[in-house]
């Protein structure tokens, strides 16, 4: 969940912060990792990942602006040795309202009803609610902080994310960092009108609900750490962004009986931890990463 709640809060603040001038309304990406190995085990996995995001804000007034959109996301490979693909769903509805409440400070808020298994045997246990809200502090023109929370129901239990971040763009629009805490930062360069050189980091924590034919009802809870380094052009227009990624991931997908749980996961903590691993991890692998960003600028300049 981390990571998908943090793109989307990169997504939104611009709708209530003049330093950032422009809203990505659709994101869409594939990935693919090279062989990936099992702990303690001669086999391997690909990890292929389908993700695609929508924002539709619908502006009310100077002010406020409502949130709508959607998230969906495929993710495929072997969760255990010698098993066949695992596909795992992520879908997410985005309401909510952005509004500025004085010249400083502007408010987030969102409802996030999802749905995140492998879609078998759908029922309301399928369906978890979360729910974020953030706040932006605008020192300057271009640079600005952000703190906020996340809570929300994971397969494994109650899950809270405190947030901070901050975003600069230089004078120039040449030079940009965002930074949310704990799971994103991104700091890119333009070497040209049409091309820049980025680094990003993210930090993803997630859970899938998976229903097993022949034995119990299990989920697999992932928590990786991703560094790439891109290059981004827009030669086609300005307003279609195309990225090639190059990076490297941390994989857990570790899974466990659907009733093993704990008492409180408050990031970066697990709080009455005793659950019982069912699968060997998912060690480390490279990726490759195609994106393509359709980006709406919000100012002139």
């Amino acid at each position: 969940m981390q990571n998908k709640l943090l793109s989307l809060l990169f997504l939104i603040s611009p709708l209530v912060s003049n330093s950032q001038e422009y809203v990505d309304l659709l994101n869409v990406s594939y990935s693919k990792t090279g062989d990936t190995s099992f702990e303690n085990s001669a086999e391997n996995t690909i990890i292929s990942i389908f993700d695609s995001k929508v924002l539709l804000p619908i502006v009310l007034n100077e002010k406020t602006a409502l949130i709508t959109g959607f998230d969906f996301n495929i993710k495929k490979f072997q969760l255990f040795p010698n098993s066949s693909d695992t596909n795992l769903y992520y879908t997410r509805i985005k309401l909510g309202i952005a509004t500025e409440h004085s010249e400083k400070w502007s408010g987030t808020y969102v409802l996030l009803p999802i749905l995140s298994s492998d879609y078998k045997k759908l029922s309301t246990e399928d369906i978890y609610l979360g729910a974020l809200a953030v706040w932006t502090y605008k020192k300057r023109k271009n640079f600005n902080y952000k703190f906020g929370l996340y809570v929300g129901n994971e397969a494994y239990g109650l899950y809270v994310t405190p947030l901070i971040g901050a975003y600069y763009i230089s004078p120039n629009s040449k030079f940009e960092i965002n930074s949310i805490f704990p799971g994103f930062i991104d700091v890119n360069l333009g070497i040209s009108n049409k091309t820049k050189l980025g680094i990003d980091y993210k930090g993803n924590s997630e859970t899938f609900k998976i229903h097993n034919d022949d034995s119990q009802t299990t989920y697999t809870e992932n928590n990786s750490l991703e560094f790439s380094s891109y290059i981004q052009n827009t030669s086609l227009t300005k307003n279609l962004l195309l990225r090639l990624k190059i990076g490297f991931a941390t994989n857990t997908y570790d899974v466990y009986a659907v009733n093993d749980k704990i008492n409180l996961a408050i990031t970066p903590f697990r709080i009455g931890d005793n659950r019982t691993k069912l699968n060997p991890s998912i060690n480390s692998s490279a990726f490759l990463k195609v994106e393509a960003i359709y980006r709406f600028y919000t100012s002139s300049k």
